[in-house]
C-alpha cells in the first residue's frame, strides 16, 4: 500500500469494513483479469486473499497476500482450464 494511504487506513473509524473491502477489491480485480483472459464471464476463480498489517518489527504496513489457483472452473461443462501467464500490466490497469 502506498505510504500516503497508511495513515488514513490506520485512523479509519471502521477498519474491519475498510480492510474487508480492500480484500474484496483484490479478488474482483483478479476475477476480471481472468475473465478477460478466457474471454468469457462464465468461469469462477479459486483465490484466497488476506491482509497483513504488521511487520516483524511492529511497523504498520498493511498489504495483501494472495494465493491464486493457476486456472479457472467453468461450471457449465464442469471443466477446469489452466493458464500459464497473466499480464501484470493488465492487473495494474485494473487495480
Amino acid at each position: 500500500m502506498p505510504k500516503q494511504l497508511r495513515i488514513p487506513f490506520h485512523n479509519h473509524s471502521n477498519q474491519k469494513r475498510l480492510y474487508s473491502e480492500f480484500m474484496v477489491l483484490a479478488e474482483a480485480c483478479l476475477s476480471e483479469l481472468i475473465l478477460a483472459h478466457f474471454k468469457t464471464d462464465e468461469c469462477e476463480i479459486a483465490v484466497i486473499v488476506f491482509i497483513h498489517t504488521q511487520s516483524r518489527n511492529g511497523n504498520y504496513n498493511p498489504h495483501l497476500h494472495v494465493i491464486l489457483a493457476k486456472g479457472a472452473f467453468f461450471p457449465s461443462n464442469e471443466d477446469w482450464k489452466g493458464f500459464q501467464y497473466l499480464s501484470l500490466y493488465q492487473l495494474q490497469l485494473l487495480w
